[in-house]
């Protein structure tokens, strides 16, 4: 007689079920279970207020000068690594990533160090509210595998075919490079993309995407126009001011209130910030840096650089790997 032969069915039948329904069972309590990320909602005025922005895109090898070092990293940075592998660590905590993974690396005083055959494909963006808050948190640090988010690697390769085509002698900062309407309409478009395709991805580990605080709007309409004003220009706080509807102490009073800052601090830091990292990127004389920065002469800048830093920018580009 067979053993398993009967109205409902073998034994083999019941235990084939029973086997897919706990994996039926096991697949939902996952994904249940996953860490999801509640996005924020805003009004569509504020989502328009964020400050965001390609910096600089770069595929190919890690140069000798960015190889190995200590960074001031103010921007966000997503790293795709090609071939290598490279190592980052921030305070206590140390990032690892090697070939077909991507690496958000955490932004601030990090050190990095890239193997010798490291290839890379790199985005440097910002998306900053004007309150000063970045869009993602500050301790991002994530790690995926590139064959979960193909997406991240489409809109990044297209990115960087287009700056490479239209921006070939652009160096470090992209926004200071000169562009028709046109060229910067669609690398807006390009970049909305790659965003677009970054929230998703991070949202998906959990990570929550800052919303915007309270802020005063003439404080709003100062910020946007010292963010977009060209660092080599002079800045005159009484034509802030007046552009904002407000008297210079009213001004003052809410850059300090909101960032510690006068409006002359506000727009000094967009400064140094862009000589630390075109003295850490690039192999451009400081002399270019400085005209860049709107100084008239070397040791004006090398004068302003030491009372921010310590040291003259000639004595931090060569002594910054040994910090």
């Amino acid at each position: 007689m067979d053993r398993g032969s009967g109205v409902g069915g073998t034994i083999e039948d019941h235990c084939a079920g029973l086997r897919g329904f706990l994996k039926n069972l096991h697949d939902f309590v996952m994904l249940v279970s996953a860490p999801t990320a509640i996005v924020p909602r805003a009004s569509l005025a504020e989502w328009a207020s964020l400050h965001a922005h390609l910096v600089w895109v770069y595929d190919g090898a890690v140069s000798p000068q960015g190889r190995s070092g200590r960074v001031s990293a103010f921007d966000l940075t997503a790293w795709l690594i090609r071939e290598g592998r490279v190592v980052v660590k921030l305070g206590e905590r140390t990032w690892r990533a090697g070939p077909h993974e991507w690496l958000f690396p955490p932004p601030g005083e990090r050190w990095q160090d890239f193997s010798a055959d490291a290839r890379i494909l790199s985005v440097r963006f910002r998306a900053k509210w004007p309150t000063g808050e970045d869009l993602l948190p500050a301790n991002v640090g994530v790690k995926i595998p590139a064959a979960c988010c193909p997406e991240l690697l489409r809109t990044a390769t297209s990115l960087a075919c287009f700056v490479r085509q239209q921006f070939p002698r652009a160096e470090t900062d992209l926004m200071q490079a000169p562009a028709t309407l046109a060229d910067y309409l669609r690398l807006q478009t390009l970049f909305s993309g790659w965003l677009e395709a970054v929230m998703g991805v991070l949202t998906d580990e959990g990570l929550v995407p800052a919303h915007m605080g309270k802020i005063d709007a003439r404080l709003r309409a100062a910020i946007r126009r010292l963010d977009c004003q060209p660092l080599a220009m002079s800045f005159n706080e009484s034509t802030l001011a007046r552009a904002v509807g407000l008297s210079v102490s009213q001004l003052n009073r809410l850059f300090l209130r909101q960032f510690g800052l006068s409006s002359r601090g506000y727009f000094d830091r967009r400064r140094y910030q862009h000589a630390l990292t075109v003295l850490e990127e690039s192999t451009r004389v400081v002399k270019e840096i400085a005209s860049d920065l709107g100084f008239s002469s070397l040791p004006h800048f090398s004068a302003w650089f030491r009372r921010k830093h310590g040291v003259s920018p000639r004595e931090f580009r060569t002594g910054r790997s040994g910090l």
